[in-house]
């Protein structure tokens, strides 16, 4: 544990002297703004999944019956979680132009803490995540993956994205966010 601190210690170094992160008390008035936009951009791709579901919304906006979108459901949901790590983030006074960057402080700064009441999140301890300002390794190696998904969907023109991976990339943006939420709460 102590070793992969210091690892993404070293790390978020590199990204503050390469200029991929900021650190100045001034960012952190951008918290609630990025969760104001996570919480938009959520909304967007659960009205893009509708959109993909419904064929009344398909006709009432003039598409073909066959329209779907479920890459730009993962795109968006990515972009939701992202906009809620950058609140995290700004909640420490840190802006991050990299998304490893964003990866390695939530990694460093919200996974295991050590301060004085902050406790571990493991499944049992999600209803105290407020309290514990914790956030776990599984949420953000879920970021991790739908980063990965929101790049084969954006830039992969074969048919292998599926509504079960938006409805997944949907869930998974909406518990990220309301994780994120209630730590920042």
């Amino acid at each position: 544990m102590k070793n992969r601190n210091e690892a993404l210690k070293r790390k978020i170094d590199g990204y503050l002297k390469k200029k991929q992160l900021f650190k100045n008390d001034e960012h952190k008035k951008l918290e609630k703004p990025f969760l104001t936009k996570s919480r938009k951009n959520l909304g967007v791709a659960n009205l893009l999944f509708r959109i993909s579901e419904q064929e009344d919304m398909k006709k009432l906006l003039k598409l073909s019956l066959d329209f779907e979108t479920h890459d730009w459901v993962i795109v968006v949901s990515y972009y939701a979680m992202y906009a809620s790590a950058l609140s995290a983030l700004a909640r420490l006074g840190y802006k991050s132009k990299s998304h490893a960057a964003t990866i390695a402080v939530l990694g460093h700064d919200f996974v295991n803490r050590t301060e004085p009441n902050a406790k571990s999140l493991e499944t049992k301890d999600i209803h105290r995540l407020a309290k514990s300002h914790d956030l776990s390794e599984q949420l953000i190696t879920k970021l991790i993956q739908t980063k990965t998904k929101r790049e084969t969907a954006q830039y992969d023109a074969t048919p292998s994205i599926t509504r079960e991976m938006a409805k997944t990339a949907l869930a998974d943006a909406d518990e990220f966010i309301s994780k994120v939420e209630g730590m920042l709460g």
